[in-house]
């Protein structure tokens, strides 16, 4: 048997937009990964830039990779929709078109996955990285979740970063989510959603540089990003006027349809509700200080 065929499929999606400053850097990163079984899919949501050029001549080149451009911008969240649809094998992970990767990430997330049979998602080290691949001091820690009680690891993807949702995902947890939603904070509700159905395990060795693209933006500024046509993410003007709407009402929800018996999701969810208020206003905080 062959070593390719005995690793489980490994399906990388990059849903992407206007990315030619760094997108070939990030499919090299990618393309030179120490695990064989991958598959590479990229999404070009309509970009109006050289994007489409680089991603149909890496496909060309890499069998691996398959490129895929919209006929017009169907926002973020749907992009990121659209490549988990296609996605095959054991595990997923989204990819950002601007981003790099240590060459053994997809091999040491697999394999602690594979140790870790009840866990739903591998994460790796992370740092933000500027245009020049400068690494600067923000906070991107994030916590090995084996070992805490379910109300403990939900609460630190609670108060948690979002840098996770770009791990390496067990594919039949994630097809058990909303995947992606359509409004603000989705990523928010999806890491709750695998947090409630297994640990979030750091794979020791692996790193990750994510690549800050745009120019530092306070709370309102994102929350305009959030509400712009090109997002995708506000589809109605009650969205446009109140971009953080849904996502309270998301969590609920998500606590109330977990695979929990009764009385744990009521003890979550009654823990979970007085702290929603507390989580905006520190968020928005957070946002002002940046």
């Amino acid at each position: 048997m062959s070593t390719v065929n005995s690793q489980p499929l490994v399906t990388i999606g990059m849903p992407i937009y206007n990315e030619e400053r760094f997108l070939e850097r990030s499919l090299e990163a990618l393309r030179a990964q120490n695990y064989d079984n991958i598959r590479i899919l990229i999404s070009d949501n309509a970009s109006t830039d050289g994007t489409g050029d680089i991603g149909a001549l890496a496909a060309s080149k890499d069998e691996r990779i398959s490129y895929c451009r919209m006929p017009e911008n169907i926002g973020v969240a749907a992009n990121f929709r659209s490549v988990l649809e296609k996605a095959e094998g054991k595990y997923f992970m989204w990819a950002a078109g601007h981003d790099e990767w240590s060459a053994d990430l997809v091999s040491e997330s697999v394999a602690v996955l594979e140790a870790n049979e009840t866990a739903s998602l591998a994460f790796a080290t992370s740092h933000w990285i500027d245009e020049h691949g400068v690494q600067d001091n923000r906070d991107t820690d994030y916590p090995d979740t084996r070992g805490m009680s379910l109300f403990r690891r939900f609460f630190v993807v609670f108060w948690g970063n979002m840098h996770p949702v770009l791990g390496v995902i067990r594919l039949d947890h994630l097809r058990r989510t909303e995947s992606i939603q359509s409004f603000a904070g989705a990523d928010l509700v999806l890491l709750s959603e695998l947090v409630l159905m297994g640990d979030f395990v750091l794979a020791p060795n692996a790193r990750w540089q994510r690549r800050d693209v745009r120019s530092k933006e306070n709370h309102s500024e994102r929350m305009r990003r959030y509400t712009n046509k090109e997002y995708g993410q506000a589809n109605t003007s009650l969205d446009k006027s109140f971009p953080l709407l849904k996502l309270p009402f998301a969590l609920i929800a998500t606590v109330w349809k977990a695979r929990l018996p009764f009385l744990r999701r009521l003890i979550l969810l009654l823990a979970l509700l007085p702290l929603l208020p507390a989580r905006y206003i520190i968020g928005r905080r957070q946002a002002n200080r940046k």
